[in-house]
């Protein structure tokens, strides 16, 4: 990168950092990143203690950089939000691109500014600076961990991304409100945001970055076990609400049939009253599950053609199960129906979570993308 280009680079863009604890090197760092082009450097104090003041004091008399002071520790999510609403009330800002960097020196300038450097070109896109995290440097918790949840997120979510949590972030204009919405004060904040692109349609822009730690990047405020959990949870959100309404749903399809068959259609035949306590109990729990998903799982608006997309789905869904517990019935003579019909239906279940997410329910959701 020529000296021209790098003057250039933060142009037109805030970069905001979020602070706990920060080390003596922060203000020599948000200096560089003024030398730049910065429009502005945004650090948040998130309740450090009384021994930082001297770095915060530093940073308030540069020019161009500003410092928003947290009482107590309220996490990373909750000091990017600070600084978003912050940045929103200022309308000289308007239309500024917005980098997100750590304050542990795990991003380079040069990382910055290429980050910065593809927001430019990506108006609606959200940029990330993705990490190689399968190099021998990086510590082995931060290795296992991106590694589960780049894994998860691909099943979960269909969509592959390399580094999973990585906090050097290019953010859109038009997308800066909406940051304001995610839920999650603290780690977990930054895989939500993930997911809500997933949900939502945006598209995504990876940008490789450098690797780099520090004293086996233990300088880290990353609760190793409570923070992973978080994350883990907010990963699998959606599945659970997903769960929950296949549950409820089955139940209403049980206690149906018993009524349709028990009560309504007790004087016909037995081969005719379970044909048509069958046919309504599935009506009945399908009708449950679609509402249940299309307001709970998925927050999509209700149309005829995602209603014929559901029920597409679940027919194809029903005769997949059908054909494959013989398959298995035929491979696995001994083996139990009813497990086999659970190892069936689990992964279908799972693909039927991401094509709802995918397709049936698509079309709404990038209508009311930004």
């Amino acid at each position: 990168m020529s000296t021209t280009q790098q003057i250039s680079a933060l142009d037109h863009t805030i970069v905001v950092i979020p602070a706990l604890e920060p080390d003596t090197s922060l203000p020599k760092y948000a200096a560089a990143l003024l030398s730049q082009g910065a429009v502005q450097v945004l650090v948040v104090n998130d309740g450090s203690p009384p021994t930082s003041d001297p770095i915060f004091a530093e940073l308030e008399e540069m020019d161009r950089c500003t410092v928003l002071h947290h009482e107590c520790n309220l996490g990373k999510g909750q000091a990017l939000k600070t600084a978003f609403t912050y940045i929103l009330a200022h309308k000289e800002w308007n239309q500024a691109g917005i980098v997100t960097a750590d304050a542990d020196g795990q991003h380079s300038i040069k990382d910055v500014c290429a980050v910065a450097q593809a927001l430019k070109q990506e108006k609606k896109r959200l940029v990330l600076g993705v990490r190689n995290l399968r190099l021998d440097n990086v510590p082995t918790r931060s290795k296992i961990g991106n590694r589960l949840t780049s894994w998860a997120f691909h099943m979960l979510y269909g969509i592959h991304l390399e580094d999973t949590q990585t906090g050097l972030r290019g953010i859109p204009w038009n997308l800066l409100e909406w940051c304001c919405t995610i839920s999650g004060s603290r780690f977990e904040y930054e895989m939500n945001m993930l997911i809500r692109t997933a949900r939502e349609h945006i598209e995504l822009c990876e940008v490789p970055i450098q690797v780099i730690y520090y004293d086996n990047n233990a300088v880290t405020h990353l609760r190793t076990f409570r923070d992973s959990w978080r994350v883990f949870r907010i990963l699998i959100s959606g599945l659970e609400w997903y769960f929950i309404a296949a549950v409820l749903s089955a139940a209403a399809d049980v206690f149906s049939f018993w009524l349709c068959s028990a009560v309504i259609f007790d004087s016909l035949p037995h081969s005719l009253g379970y044909w048509w306590s069958t046919l309504l109990a599935r009506t009945f729990s399908s009708s449950l599950n679609y509402t249940l998903n299309r307001s709970y799982v998925f927050g999509s608006n209700h149309s005829w053609r995602t209603l014929a997309k559901y029920y597409f789905l679940w027919l194809c869904q029903l005769l997949s199960s059908y054909l494959l517990l013989l398959g298995m019935k035929v491979l696995f003579p001994g083996l139990n129906t009813v497990i086999a019909k659970i190892l069936v239906d689990i992964p279908l279940a799972i693909g039927s979570y991401q094509v709802q997410m995918h397709w049936v329910f698509r079309k709404e959701k990038q209508n009311e993308a930004r």
